[in-house]
């Protein structure tokens, strides 16, 4: 039984919350596509990097009610989200927002990359989670209920993040202790909503907001020749810079995975390109490799595997090295040495 027929029996009107949908699609290797701009309301879609599977779906409350399964190919003319791929496009866009006194699209733009969290809920934002009730700042963001996941996912309030959430709060006159249960972003929809208005008119709200900033972000984006992005490329953007900042940590992946909130590694992977660059370099080495051929080169191949150490751990065995080599002058004990030097390297070496 095919892929799709199979999905499609044992799942369309069954109803499963979006972390139930992820799991049953990664299982079969298709993970989620994160892209405001093109997401349809009523559909999730997922890709294996070669097609895609879009899940329709009735919305019930935090229960989807799957609808219908189907295999989709990517429609002409769009492109995929990316990414700010330079420091100049990231100062470009806040010199914008900035500059043009729209203040709240700036801070909804920088919280993007501090916090990496989807636009819809940046826009759920309330005061009180980034103050207590005294008026102290929090260190920790901990109360933000992800749409999406489901997930509340510790995020740092760093330094650097109050000095651009103050800077906003005097740039747009806002004593937050006057408002600490109101949500930071403020839009026409949110106010006229009933006294005591449900979860989906807070949701429609919400979407309407989200529409709003988008066309804000890329009105930005066009007056500074900047394509392919979309209100989704910050929190991209932050994976992006994490792990070019992180990546001889070995423990980087991980942590960027339990940060964005993904079910499984291979999303983060996935995610932040890692994988498309890895087979992007595959093709050009084959290229330059049957190139050379043709040339009259002999074709050079470097299998030679690469060895990660902490520096310091690296600084010890060298030190250690120039120590047994002042003490063995004699070319006697070489052999001896070098395995010594290399045991210590595989005891310190990071997996």
């Amino acid at each position: 039984m095919k892929l799709i027929d199979k999905l499609k029996e044992d799942h369309i009107g069954n109803i499963y919350t979006n972390e139930e949908i992820d799991k049953i699609l990664e299982e079969n290797k298709y993970f989620p596509i994160e892209c405001d701009e093109d997401n349809e309301e009523g559909i999730f879609k997922y890709t294996n990097t070669k097609s895609q599977i879009w899940v329709k779906y009735i919305r019930e409350n935090e229960d989807y009610l799957i609808s219908d399964i189907t295999f989709c190919t990517k429609k002409k003319g769009k492109t995929k989200v990316r990414a700010f791929r330079t420091v100049e496009e990231i100062k470009s866009m806040m010199d914008y927002f900035r500059d043009k006194k729209k203040y709240d699209e700036f801070l909804i733009f920088v919280l993007g990359l501090f916090f990496a969290r989807r636009i819809g809920d940046t826009l759920t934002l309330k005061w009180s989670d980034l103050y207590y009730e005294n008026g102290r700042k929090k260190e920790i963001l901990n109360t933000l209920l992800e749409d999406k996941t489901d997930k509340i996912i510790d995020i740092a309030i760093t330094d650097v993040a109050w000095k651009y959430i103050d800077w906003y709060c005097d740039a747009a006159n806002i004593n937050p202790m006057e408002h600490i249960n109101e949500d930071i972003f403020r839009c026409k929809q949110k106010d006229e909503l009933p006294q005591n208005y449900t979860d989906e008119e807070y949701g429609k709200a919400i979407e309407k907001q989200e529409a709003a900033y988008r066309y804000q972000f890329q009105s930005a984006a066009k007056y500074n020749g900047i394509e392919g992005v979309s209100t989704h490329s910050t929190r991209k953007s932050f994976g992006r810079i994490a792990h070019e900042i992180n990546k001889f940590d070995p423990d980087c992946l991980p942590t960027l995975q339990t940060v964005l909130g993904h079910a499984d590694l291979e999303t983060t992977k996935i995610y932040i390109d890692i994988m498309a660059e890895k087979a992007e370099k595959m093709f050009n080495d084959v290229g330059k490799y049957i190139s050379d051929i043709d040339s009259g080169i002999v074709p050079a191949i470097d299998n030679v595997p690469v060895i990660a150490l902490k520096t310091n751990d690296l600084r010890d065995i060298l030190k250690q090295a120039y120590l047994m080599g002042r003490e063995n002058i004699s070319k006697e004990n070489d052999i001896e040495i070098m395995n010594q030097l290399l045991s210590m390297v595989d005891e310190k070496r990071l997996s």
